[in-house]
């Protein structure tokens, strides 16, 4: 999820086929460390899955960046990004609800808009000539703040006595950015499909 487009040449060249650039062995990383993350959040150990979940926040954006200052970007990075951000959302959301700090029903509801926007696009791929619209900025603002709430949830753990006795006042935050950001998310969810339908012309 490339939240800000900021960086690089004024005129970006058309997405290359290369593989081995530094953002695609980034997102690759990311989505490596995922089932640690996983591990850890199970296995009551949240001080690490804090630190790595950081990590993956921090590189999801870096990783856009890089792709511009440093004109790499390639087909297969458009595909890692997108996917990568639903990697996380399904590992480290599983993760929450099997640790008790996410209930499964926020969790369903995040995942269902996933497969909203995955069946649009699906849909798109196989119309001869239809253009899969690209993210809005709302869209890419909401994975943001929802990736920041997990972080916060993994925190509130983390700082407190584990996952059994989190630091009340952090998860009321976390809580507080998940209601937000997901709302945000299924906001921009009819605006990616508006523009499908825009599209099919």
């Amino acid at each position: 999820m490339r939240m800000f487009d900021i960086g690089g040449p004024e005129e970006l060249r058309p997405a290359s086929d290369r593989i081995l650039t530094v953002p695609n062995l980034l997102s690759l990383a990311r989505i490596a460390v995922l089932p640690i993350i996983y591990g850890d959040l199970t296995g009551e150990r949240p001080g690490r899955a804090l630190l790595l979940m950081v990590l993956i926040t921090a590189s999801d954006w870096f990783d856009g960046y890089l792709a511009r200052v440093l004109d790499q970007r390639t087909r297969l990075g458009a595909l890692l990004d997108p996917i990568g951000d639903r990697l996380v959302f399904i590992v480290v959301g599983v993760g929450l609800v099997v640790s008790e700090l996410l209930p499964l029903w926020l969790l369903l509801t995040l995942l269902a808009r996933e497969i909203v926007v995955v069946l649009v696009g699906a849909v798109l791929l196989v119309r001869r000539g239809t253009r899969i619209p690209d993210t809005s900025r709302l869209g890419k603002v909401a994975t943001s703040g929802l990736m920041l709430s997990m972080v916060g949830l993994i925190a509130a753990a983390a700082l407190g006595d584990g996952p059994g006795r989190p630091l009340e006042w952090l998860q009321a935050v976390a809580w507080g950015g998940l209601t937000i950001n997901l709302t945000l998310t299924y906001l921009a969810t009819v605006g990616y499909a508006r523009a499908a339908v825009g599209s099919r012309g």
